[in-house]
């Protein structure tokens, strides 16, 4: 089934919530995430396009596009796709140094990256990051990369001159808010800045605020011409009885407005794994897989299609089977959000432990060509199916995934 892409461009402040409990306390703060979720972006999208095919079809029920396929969402920004920084990349502030995060194998038993005794759970499997975390990383290091430096950095044809560079231009931007010297954007970017704003609770029948109930919201300032970017899978009778789309259309907590707008069938093209990775992977024994979008995997950070030995079986309709040796994941993501299924009022959606963005999974090849994995996978969900049947993170675009290669550390 096509696809049909679209921008989502906010006009204000994004309050996209952590779901952290937020009750009727004085001075309590609704604080938010870090960047918008694929959950949000998707039933965004969603609403707006059955919203359009109701002003057409006046029997559409708001659910009509609720199983439809999302991808995304990425960050374009002058006409560039950016992702999250990848998490086996240490940056420092002295002299703009620069790690790769690398596993070596195992010399001795009881050696394993996971527990540092022989007791420790995969103590005999995953293999040590040497190295790692032996320098002072940077204070306020970049939130997102360019995806053509990402696609350099996962070939491995990075050089050092030009992360100097780059982050060069990166101090330049945290100093004049998200402007940049040259003709190019940037490779790296700061994150999102925040806004908070106090607020008082009112008196639905007297208009007046009700007493000890003052409150603040954290929210997410987007620069000019930054633009969140998804995909959705739709017949082509009905993409073409969508033509043209343009809307306004809220999006996250208190109702926030952005500008949705299709965009040409080219931007799909960014979408397509690069020559140069498929090249770069051909018959190699390492693979790596880093996620531009959080993940829900049944096994908390491991995916559900590893088993005990952390091994594989032939992947996504490929004949390539991979062993995890490392993975470099920070602490879980909680995405919650309102589900209005509920006709009275409503309810909370249950917290779930999502991987973040940025999550870099290790593999050595078992059997098959890389190559082909990485063009069938490449920016596609590899998110286990969740067994809440209110979750759908694989048709929200959660998972999505890029490849490259890597080299152990000597």
């Amino acid at each position: 089934m096509p696809e049909r892409w679209f921008h989502i461009q906010p006009l204000d402040p994004l309050l996209i919530r952590d779901a952290r409990p937020f009750q009727s306390v004085p001075g309590i703060r609704a604080r938010s995430l870090n960047d918008v979720p694929p959950s949000v972006v998707a039933g965004t999208l969603r609403t707006a396009l059955a919203k359009k095919r109701q002003s057409i079809k006046h029997t559409t029920p708001l659910s009509y596009y609720a199983k439809s396929l999302v991808r995304g969402p990425l960050y374009r920004w002058h006409d560039h796709l950016y992702v999250p920084m990848p998490h086996d990349l240490e940056l420092f502030d002295d002299e703009y140094g620069i790690y790769q995060v690398r596993p070596k194998p195992m010399m001795s038993e009881g050696q394993g990256f996971f527990g540092t005794g022989k007791t420790g759970r995969f103590s005999e499997t995953l293999w040590p990051p040497i190295g790692a975390g032996a320098r002072k990383k940077m204070k306020s290091p970049p939130a997102f990369v360019s995806l053509k430096w990402m696609v350099n950095w996962l070939t491995d044809a990075v050089d050092e001159s030009q992360v100097k560079e780059a982050l060069t231009e990166y101090q330049h931007m945290q100093k004049e808010n998200h402007s940049f010297k040259n003709d190019a954007p940037p490779a790296f970017i700061p994150a999102l800045q925040r806004q908070e704003r106090t607020q008082i609770e009112v008196e639905t029948g007297s208009k007046k605020a009700k007493d000890q109930h003052l409150f603040s919201t954290e929210s997410l300032l987007f620069p000019d011409d930054f633009k969140l970017e998804a995909g959705i899978e739709l017949s082509t009778e009905e993409s073409e009885g969508l033509k043209p789309f343009s809307s306004l259309h809220p999006i996250g907590g208190e109702r926030r407005l952005a500008h949705i707008e299709d965009r040409p069938h080219v931007y799909q093209q960014d979408w397509t794994c690069p020559d140069m990775i498929k090249e770069s992977l051909k018959n190699k024994p390492y693979v790596r897989m880093i996620l531009a979008t959080p993940a829900y995997f049944s096994k908390g950070w491991q995916p559900g299609w590893l088993d005990e030995q952390l091994m594989s079986k032939p992947l996504f309709d490929t004949n390539v089977r991979l062993k995890l040796v490392w993975a470099s994941v920070p602490h879980w993501q909680p995405i919650s959000g309102w589900s209005l299924a509920n006709k009275d009022k409503g309810r909370e959606k249950a917290i779930r432990r999502l991987v973040p963005a940025g999550s870099v999974y290790f593999f050595t090849v078992e059997e098959g060509d890389p190559a082909e994995l990485a063009e069938k996978m490449w920016l596609q969900s590899v998110s286990d199916r969740n067994r809440r049947k209110e979750a759908f993170d694989r048709e929200d675009g959660c998972g999505l995934a890029l490849w490259g290669t890597w080299k152990p550390n000597e």
